[in-house]
């Protein structure tokens, strides 16, 4: 599947469960409205394309979803915001590393690499970071080292293969589902738990 599709089913999915009531589980502070707002126009950014130079254009989509993380960052609270950007790169360090191993033995990644190097993103972005506004932050963050360090490679050994267009925007989309699913389950856990030892104490 292109990624730009890939991309865009996880949107589908992320709308339905937005306005079925998966909202209702986020602990974040974000408001209802950013985020329907982010879900309504990133379809119709998704059909365009924004030129960069003469040859080069990226989807609108991946412009929409850095403009919507700049507001985002731009309203969390400084140490929040500086916690969630040195998150997204510790993270990015960790993916890089996990990349390179995946490349080195036979010189070409795997099949399916680079889906589960975006779970990892997330998993550790849900291990670091408790809200979607901060997960999305480093996410983001941690996305734009690859790409950088990987245009950097690129520029030092033509060997590298080339990165596929868009699938930073999957990768995003695939890393902010992990994060948000597993912060989801250690909620839903944690409150068992406390369920739990609550009834056996009232015995």
């Amino acid at each position: 599947m292109s990624p730009l599709f890939g991309a865009a089913f996880l949107w589908l999915v992320a709308a339905i469960l937005w306005w079925s009531g998966w909202r209702e589980e986020s602990t974040d502070d974000l408001p209802g409205w950013a985020v329907g707002l982010f879900l309504a126009v990133w379809p119709l950014a998704w059909l365009g394309k924004v030129p960069l130079t003469g040859s080069l254009s990226v989807n609108g989509a991946s412009v929409w979803t850095l403009f919507s993380i700049a507001l985002v960052s731009w309203r969390l609270p400084a140490a929040r915001g500086w916690t969630a950007v040195c998150g997204g790169l510790l993270i990015g360090s960790v993916a890089v590393l996990a990349g390179k191993l995946a490349y080195i033995p036979s010189g070409f990644a795997p099949a399916g690499s680079s889906w589960a190097i975006a779970a990892l993103i997330g998993w550790l972005a849900a291990l670091l970071l408790r809200t979607a506004s901060e997960q999305a932050l480093a996410v983001t963050v941690c996305l734009f080292l690859i790409a950088v360090a990987h245009a950097f490679a690129r520029a030092q050994s033509a060997e590298l293969p080339v990165a596929v267009p868009d699938e930073g925007l999957l990768a995003w989309w695939i890393a902010l589902f992990c994060a948000r699913l597993w912060t989801a389950f250690v909620k839903a856990a944690g409150e068992w738990v406390r369920k739990g030892a609550v009834k056996t104490g009232g015995r």
